[in-house]
């Protein structure tokens, strides 16, 4: 091998005539191999840089792709109460170094000088060698995880769960997604809550996605420091008791920081609570942690931003599969017991508890007797079951105990209802405020809004449940028991029993407070009798019963009574007795169809409320003047009261609620009613509305009929569903008026709703008859058999922009909606909703096209039935809008469609217009025979831009006759059938619309 240039220059040349020291020569040569063995290196390394280079990057791939791979094997093996190796956590630890230095060695690489090239490849050969070698450790034989020894696997003790499976692929479905951080279980207690959180822990325990499971009971005495030791004992921790609560937060929180991912499950949380005074960290996607809680109350689900989980009732059929898993399923051999175990189960109306208790004591019992007096004690007051008292009305009583005394005492009137019996809302809080469990107020307003938030507080805490969309309210029958249970010494109800009797004198004790015999079949009281020595008996409930008649000594001893309801009853008189119940507030005679007379009120100086709604008194109560605290006075539908004595109403200026028709009142002793919050009654002249619409201060809901004549029994059936028994706020309707008149009627400013009855003579729009000017805030319009009228509004009548409501029957020359010669300025109806046109003959079409184009987009339901002449919907213009390019018309709100016996109806647009309608969900036409095209827009799918999609909202497409929907067409040939599925026909023999396939 030459040696460098740089020796060889050094080293004299051999030639003639030289002589040299051969003694010098060998240690010369020893020296120059010495110096030279690096100087091979060096060349070595600078000749072969690009190669080692090459080999470093490979090495350096190799390592990280193991690494890698290692690091998602152990993400696959890890799981709850397993940890990695040892020996794997140090190789990571190592390669990660590695690969670390290695980065630095390319960075030296990519900024390094050719000259030292020979200096770098031996580094990058080093390094090379170095990763290669701790690749080569990489392997783990047996797994790389071991068994945790600092947390204990446990799986929770849980019964088998019954009819709840939905509720627990819910609760764990949002924990194993990223959607929800946060969850709320809440329901009643003993509905299973608890064991739902067991079953769902422990398929967690099965799963990778947690570092940790931690379960913590809260429960009603709530203790922060408590919480802490508890949370911080779990991840084998200690938090000292000397140190204050912030910083045993702060402890507490870096804990959980170190663990990771975790699950942390907070069993029965009575209230809401700080987390970061606790020192639990809040869930995040970064952090990846969860947050269960189990709950009585909704509100602290709420409160606590938690995603609502409710857990209900069983059915009957997952009830009785639960009872037979405890009782025994050979108790199914023995056919006597059979039914009297459903009616068992029946009586525990779904609740967990109470059936696994109810199974547990009837366990290896076949004697019929026994399961029978089971099953009368469950229906009446549960006192020998075993463990039924202290088990579940132990447990309910916890949610009851919390309450406030008065929010207790509202609760347990919701008891005085018979089982099952779903309570309105407006009733239950009339109710309390009868029995004064509502503060005084001022205002029956406020009374009833402090009255839906005790009704708010019931409910989330589940103590009644809500029915009927939220309208109604519904105990529980097994809360039921146990009010009734906590009340036992003191109330006395027999509700909805089907008695045909009184009780028995031994059950009127002189403790009791409330009785309640409503909803039974009791149709008189012995005139021999003696008076129930009750002195403390402040309500008796008696409604809705067959009373024609009732003891003059009945009310004896019942000095103190308060509420008296005798609603829904036969009675033709009361007796003069209870002219003596000096303390009676409440005095209920709704719906008593053939009362006629009542004894003098005027010694009952407390009463407060008086309800004689359609009763058949003759003339008004004998010293009602006298009744200074009367809030309450209900005269409506009492037809054979025809007037109302002068002077009364002024002298009850502590009114609040007044109904009185329809004998008409006097606007002139309506003026002195200040306090008056609601009035309904009728005036006998537009001049009386007037002088109501003046007044300054005026009720915060009315219903008013104005009407020359008395409206009697036939118009109020006739008109029942249209004017009556509907939920108001301040509605005025003219029945049977001449409107022929040059003056404007003035109507109250703040009218939203406006109903006109059987008019005559008017012709011209209603704006130039009313005063519609000064009306801001008319949401709903129903004009009814005026069959003169041929327009509904002008054009510039202002009042329409908050219309959202239009209704039109009988109008038999109706020509426009909007008449006039200047069209309605954009905007007019930009509010509209909802239209119903019925029996309009004469009125050719619904909408003129611009209406669609600039108004109606929120309409949500479209209605025209029965009108003869009726030939489009959608009107074309015949100035302003071209015939020749596509129109579409959006009604991007639009729900329902529906047409019906329409026999002109040929078009709902023209041929060039379609609608766009992306809520539309249901459509029927019916006896349209005329109607080609139904010209709504189905757009084409993306995958296939030649097949056409109904709208996603669309649900059903009706229709009859059959022949109908054969002969419609459709602006897409492949519409048909792409729409069969949702088609529907006319079943005449059931009387229902029945799927088409």
């Amino acid at each position: 091998m030459p040696l460098h240039p740089f020796f060889n220059e050094s080293i004299p040349k051999f030639g003639a005539g030289t002589s040299y020291n051969m003694d010098l020569i060998g240690p010369i040569i020893e020296v120059i191999k010495f110096i030279g063995q690096p100087a091979r290196k060096y060349l070595k390394n600078h000749r072969k840089f690009s190669e080692y280079v090459d080999d470093f990057k490979q090495a350096q791939a190799d390592l990280h792709d193991r690494k890698g791979d290692i690091h998602q094997q152990l993400q696959d093996e890890h799981c709850f109460g397993k940890k990695p190796k040892q020996e794997v956590e140090s190789w990571l630890k190592k390669a990660g170094e590695k690969l670390g230095h290695a980065q630095h060695v390319e960075d030296k690489v990519r900024k390094g000088n050719y000259l030292f090239r020979s200096c770098l490849g031996k580094l990058v050969d080093e390094t090379t060698q170095t990763i290669k070698e701790v690749y080569g450790q990489g392997h783990f034989s047996n797994g790389l995880v071991v068994d945790d020894p600092s947390i204990i696997r446990v799986k929770l003790p849980t019964p088998e769960l019954t009819g709840t499976t939905t509720i627990t692929e819910k609760i764990y479905q949002y924990l194993m997604g990223d959607g929800v951080r946060m969850i709320g279980v809440y329901g009643m207690g003993g509905i299973g809550k608890t064991t739902i959180m067991k079953d769902v822990h422990n398929r967690l325990l099965k799963e990778a996605k947690f570092n940790k499971l931690i379960w913590a009971t809260v429960s009603q005495d709530f203790d922060v420091r408590r919480l802490q030791k508890d949370i911080a004992s779990q991840l084998k921790e200690n938090l000292p008791d000397h140190e204050n609560t912030i910083v045993r937060a702060a402890k507490l929180s870096e804990m959980l920081r170190k663990q990771g991912s975790y699950v942390l499950i907070l069993d029965d949380v009575w209230s809401s609570f700080s987390l970061e005074d606790v020192g639990i960290l809040e869930p995040t996607t970064d952090n990846g942690c969860k947050l269960v809680l189990t709950t009585r109350s909704e509100e602290v689900v709420r409160s606590m931003g938690c995603k609502k989980v409710q857990v209900s009732c069983l059915s009957m059929d997952e009830a009785m599969q639960l009872f037979l898993s405890k009782v025994g399923q050979d108790m199914l051999l023995n056919l006597t017991l059979e039914s009297i175990m459903k009616l068992v189960v029946e009586e525990c109306d779904g609740l967990p508890l109470a059936i696994v208790t109810i199974a547990g004591c009837m366990r290896g019992i076949s004697d019929p007797l026994v399961w029978q007096n089971a099953l009368n004690e469950l229906r009446g007051y549960i006192r020998n079951i075993q463990d039924m008292e202290d088990k579940v009305f132990g447990c309910l009583k916890f949610s009851y105990d919390r309450l406030e005394q008065k929010d207790q005492d509202c609760f347990l009137c919701c008891a005085l209802y018979p089982e099952d019996y779903e309570i309105k809302k407006e009733e239950i809080v009339e109710y309390w405020m009868e029995q004064g469990l509502v503060d005084e107020m001022g205002t029956r307003q406020g009374m009833q809004g402090s009255g839906n938030s005790i009704l708010q507080k019931l409910e989330e805490n589940c103590m009644l449940e809500r029915v009927r969309e939220g309208t109604h309210v519904k105990m529980h029958d097994v809360v039921r028991d146990m009010a009734l249970h906590i009340t036992r010494e003191r109330f006395l109800v027999k509700a909805g029993m089907q008695l045909e009797e009184l009780p028995d004198k031994e059950e009127w004790s002189e403790d009791l407070e409330k009785v309640s015999l409503m909803r039974n079949s009791i149709s008189k009281i012995p005139q021999n009798m003696q008076s129930p020595k009750c002195q403390k008996l402040t309500t008796l409930l008696l409604s809705n019963n067959c009373f024609e008649e009732i003891p003059e000594s009945f009310f004896e001893h019942m000095l103190n009574l308060k509420i008296l309801d005798l609603s829904l009853n036969l009675i033709g008189n009361l007796p003069d007795s209870i002219s003596n119940l000096e303390n009676l507030t409440a005095l209920l005679l709704r719906e008593c169809y053939k009362l006629e007379n009542l004894p003098s009120l005027s010694k009952i100086r407390a009463l407060k409320k008086l309800n004689l709604e359609r009763t058949s008194i003759n003339k008004f109560p004998q010293g009602l003047e006298m009744l200074v605290n009367l809030r309450y006075l209900n005269l409506g539908f009492t037809f054979v009261l025809e007037e109302i004595p002068d002077g009364i109403l002024s002298k009850l200026y502590h009114l609040q609620h007044l109904i009185i028709h329809p004998a008409s009142s006097r606007v002139e002793e309506m003026k002195t009613l200040n306090k008056l919050e609601l009035f309904e009654g009728c005036f006998t002249n537009v001049h009386d509305l007037s002088m109501y619409a003046g007044q300054r201060k005026r009720p915060n809901k009315h219903q008013i009929w104005v009407s020359h004549k008395l409206i009697d029994q036939w118009f109020y059936n006739k008109y029942r569903s249209l004017s009556f028994d509907r939920d108001y706020s301040k509605m005025v309707t003219f029945v049977g008026f001449n409107m022929n008149t040059e003056d404007p009627i003035i109507l109250p400013s703040d009218i939203r709703q406006l109903q006109l009855l059987e008019f005559k003579g008017g012709r011209s729009c209603l704006n130039n008859l009313f005063g519609l000017i000064n009306v801001t805030d008319l949401k709903e319009c129903t004009i009814q058999s005026c069959h003169e009228l041929e327009s509904i509004f002008s054009s510039w009548c202002a009042s329409l922009h908050t219309l959202e409501v239009l209704r039109l029957t009988g109008l038999w020359n109706l020509k426009f909606i909007v008449g006039g010669s200047i069209p309605p300025t954009p905007g007019t109806f930009s509010s509209l909703k909802v239209i119903y046109l019925s029996i309009c003959g004469k009125l050719k079409n619904l909408f003129p096209a611009k209406w669609v184009l600039q108004d109606l987009q929120n309409l949500e339901q479209i209605e025209v039935r029965s009108c003869k002449g009726m030939e489009e919907i959608i009107a074309s213009e015949k100035e302003g809008m071209s015939t020749n390019n596509n129109v579409m018309f959006t009604l991007p709100k639009l729900r329902k469609l529906t047409l019906y016996r329409l026999p002109e109806l040929k078009s709902i647009c023209k041929t060039n217009q379609v609608m766009v309608c992306d809520s539309l969900q249901r459509i029927e036409i019916l006896d349209c025979p005329k109607l080609k095209r139904i010209p709504l827009y189905l757009p084409l799918l993306e995958l296939d831009n030649s097949q056409p999609s109904p709208p996603a909202s669309l649900k059903e497409i009706c229709i009859h006759p059959k022949e109908c929907w054969e002969s419609v067409e459709w602006d897409h040939p492949n519409a048909k059938n792409v729409l069969l599925p949702l088609l529907k026909f006319w079943d005449k023999r059931n009387n229902q619309w029945k799927q088409a396939v």
